[in-house]
């Protein structure tokens, strides 16, 4: 069922779990996603990226996305990622998106907050829900849906800062960057914990991480306890179709499309099922 931004993420945030926002690309990403959704019983965001647009245009998928969360018999939301502009923000509510994410991370501190805050009054407006990003989440240029900028993937967000940002925008998420990438990873990088249990004690607003696709189990975990109340999910998803249409083309003496369109479909569901229960989602539908 198509269910408002919000109401999914205030959940995690009263019963301590996150829930997955995975970047579909296709109609095979959707399928396998809502499949896991349904087969665990878990809340699910469905999401797309501006720098995605090429591959995925965002007024065609929107139809798709808002069709299958009506006929979902769990609780989802459909959502812009890293919108870059107010333009952006406007064209994916007028296309029905229940909630839009302005990035403004790249801009300084005092526009980012204007600009913020003029999307959540027009998105409010509209009944859209806002997610936005304070701190610099860099990329690692393998797949990635943020700015491409690996230069500041150590520029943490501000916990004083944060507390003003939440106060003069009045969205309602907030991504923070900890140490998380955008992209591919080629290590694991170490998330700082402590800094984001001092932007948690210091905030009541649901906070999300980016960079899903190759953060360490135990860092997920302790983001979780520590506020993380929703994790995108792009990178891995391509990988995973990626690597199992590999798999199938090497081995399958008659390979076909209807075959890859498959492969797509099950690699999808298996990576979703895998982060869901991984973000303790699972049951909570």
């Amino acid at each position: 069922m198509l269910t408002p931004f919000r109401e999914i993420i205030r959940d995690a945030h009263l019963r301590h779990y996150a829930v997955g926002a995975f970047n579909c690309l296709s109609l095979e990403h959707v399928m396998g996603a809502l499949s896991a959704a349904e087969e665990l019983r878990a809340p699910i965001i469905l999401q797309l990226a501006e720098v995605q647009f090429p591959e995925a245009p965002m007024e065609w998928m929107a139809p798709l996305f808002l069709r299958a969360a009506h006929e979902a018999t769990v609780p989802v939301a459909v959502h812009l990622d890293h919108g870059r502009s107010i333009e952006t923000c406007i064209r994916a509510i007028r296309a029905g998106f229940n909630s839009v994410m302005f990035d403004g991370a790249a801009l300084p501190l005092e526009e980012n907050i204007a600009r913020s805050a003029l999307i959540a009054r027009l998105a409010h407006a509209a009944g859209v829900d806002v997610e936005a990003e304070l701190g610099r989440v860099g990329d690692t240029g393998f797949g990635g849906e943020g700015t491409g900028d690996s230069s500041a993937a150590d520029i943490f967000t501000d916990v004083e800062e944060s507390a003003r940002f939440l106060a003069e925008t009045e969205v309602d998420a907030l991504a923070i960057a900890i140490g998380n990438l955008h992209g591919r990873y080629i290590a694991t990088p170490q998330l700082n914990i402590a800094r984001l249990a001092e932007i948690n004690a210091r905030n009541r607003t649901p906070l999300v991480l980016h960079g899903g696709s190759g953060t360490s189990e135990a860092d997920f975990k302790a983001s979780i306890r520590n506020g993380i109340c929703k994790i995108n999910v792009a990178t891995a998803l391509q990988v995973a179709a990626t690597e199992q249409t590999e798999r199938y083309l090497a081995t399958d003496a008659a390979p076909d499309y209807i075959g890859i369109k498959r492969c797509a479909i099950e690699a999808s569901r298996r990576s979703v099922a895998y982060h869901i229960r991984l973000f303790e989602s699972d049951g909570k539908a």
